[in-house]
């Protein structure tokens, strides 16, 4: 009797593992159709009336980003993860304003910049940046003085509306410093933020006034970081 009770254990827990791996870990199936996105997307958020999905671009095996352009001509974004053995869109965004998608919030490695700007903005460049403001404090009478950090880098519009783009090494490994002083402190500063300024083909600063304000929908289950825009008067030019 003993004998039959471990045995009748042993199979629950070897179907129990099985169910389980089928269904957290198991590898991604074939990613949707764009009709099926199309659908999905509005059945989940109908203000999205997506129409043409522009492009399907895989990050890694279950993270992927799907440009899209709505019944109304809008540029929006769309955000599909594959968790629970399913294709899910975790967040979808009527207007395609650059955004920072974190798929692991405590890795800097895994941030990428994601946009999808709408042409009638005219915008021919992009330039992002990483910014830590000038600080200066005295801690038990100390001083404390920490210059300021700015790293930029530069994207093209010239031959699509959308892309992404992963943080460099050299961004990743100022972060890493910069969190790991930061966790150390009893009051962590917030001084470092992410920004954008957009281009017009003269090089001037313009503002993307048809990419930005939409409406934007998010099942909670992904790491999104809205990008403020950066007057350039904020950019100090290197002498």
């Amino acid at each position: 009797m003993m004998k039959k009770k471990l045995w009748s254990l042993g199979i629950f827990i070897i179907l129990l593992s099985i169910i389980v791996y089928w269904f957290y870990f198991s590898k991604p199936t074939s990613f949707p159709t764009n009709e099926q996105l199309v659908a999905e997307m509005n059945r989940v958020f109908p203000e999205a009336t997506a129409s043409i999905i522009q492009d399907t671009i895989p990050i890694d095996e279950r993270h992927v980003l799907a440009p899209f352009i709505s019944k109304g001509d809008d540029y929006g974004l769309s955000y599909w993860v594959w968790k629970n053995h399913k294709w899910k869109v975790a967040s979808i965004d009527t207007k395609g304003k650059p955004m920072l998608w974190k798929l692991n919030k405590s890795d800097p490695s895994s941030f990428y910049f994601v946009w999808n700007i709408d042409p009638k903005d005219q915008i021919s460049s992009i330039h992002f940046y990483l910014i830590r403001d000038r600080g200066y404090q005295i801690t038990r009478g100390i001083q404390h003085y920490n210059p300021k950090v700015q790293m930029g880098k530069r994207v093209s519009l010239q031959e699509k509306s959308y892309g992404l783009m992963q943080l460099s090494g050299t961004w990743v490994t100022f972060m890493n410093a910069y969190n790991k002083v930061e966790s150390a402190k009893q009051y962590p500063e917030r001084n470092m933020f992410f920004g954008w300024i957009p281009y017009d083909q003269k090089d001037m600063g313009i503002f993307p006034e048809n990419s930005v304000n939409g409406a934007s929908y998010s099942n909670g289950e992904i790491g999104l970081e809205y990008l403020m825009i950066v007057d350039k008067g904020q950019i100090e030019i290197p002498r």
